[in-house]
């Protein structure tokens, strides 16, 4: 009976713990595939990282695309205008909202080459809501925005 009992709540520990996935890892991983895959412009692959509602804000003025068709304009367009963009997340501070939620701030540093040949670096603020769903990990909200200048005292 003892032998019963502990094979029960072993296995009650291991279903729990792989329904309630590391946050930050989860992020990490994601994070990392998005990098990779816009970076090299690779549209078919940042796509696979979005749910087909999901909504993405871009850091430009009217930037809002809301399902994969929308998104994959707006990933079209920023990759023709910027063909050596790299994108690469510097940090993240990532909390589970439920078991297949996890909302996570982030920050990213992108860098292209300006006209003069030299490295430009943007820091880019992220707000991204994830969901898992059939297993995976997409996002559902990708909110990014661009510190604006501030404006001078009168």
């Amino acid at each position: 009976m003892n032998k019963q009992l502990f094979m029960c709540l072993a296995t009650s520990l291991v279903l729990c713990s792989s329904a309630f996935a590391d946050p930050a890892a989860v992020v990490k991983a994601h994070s990392d595939a998005f990098g990779t895959a816009f970076s090299s412009c690779n549209v078919p692959a940042t796509l696979k990282l979005y749910e087909d509602d999901a909504v993405m804000i871009w850091p430009f003025q009217g930037e809002v695309a809301t399902g994969k068709p929308g998104i994959e304009k707006l990933i079209k367009r920023e990759c023709s205008a910027s063909k050596d963009e790299s994108l690469v997340q510097v940090s993240s501070d990532s909390r589970a909202i439920g078991e297949d939620y996890i909302i996570n701030v982030g920050m990213w540093d992108d860098t292209v080459t300006g006209s003069d040949g030299k490295p430009q670096v943007t820091r880019v603020r992220t707000t991204e809501l994830s969901h898992r769903s059939d297993g995976k990990w997409r996002y559902a909200i990708d909110n990014a925005s661009i510190a604006a200048p501030r404006r001078a005292k009168h």
